[in-house]
């Protein structure tokens, strides 16, 4: 499964997330990655967990109860967000160097 923002609940908490598949993981252990998930809070997003600074978390499917697209509201605000924090691609003067 390729890379993608999903809207899903997890212990508990609806989050926006990107999330990925890790293929070929013995049963039970964390087989899917959260990558900049963000916790909905009303109608804004804040960061998940709170009072971390990671932003990747390897996770069990199996704590994952649902999981589904967003709609355009909470999709748009997540683009928004997760831009500012993905580090800017090299420049090719970068590469020269």
């Amino acid at each position: 499964m390729n890379e993608t923002i999903k809207l899903i609940r997890f212990d508990g908490v609806w989050i926006v997330s990107e999330v990925e598949e890790i293929p070929d993981v013995e049963f039970g252990d964390p087989d899917c990655v959260l990558r900049y998930p963000y916790e909905i809070e009303g109608t804004c997003l804040g960061p998940f967990p709170r009072y971390c600074r990671d932003r990747e978390f390897i996770v069990r499917s199996s704590e994952i109860s649902l999981i589904t697209d967003p709609n355009d509201f909470l999709y748009n605000q997540y683009l928004g967000l997760v831009e500012t924090e993905k580090p800017e691609p090299p420049t090719i003067e970068e590469f020269e160097e």
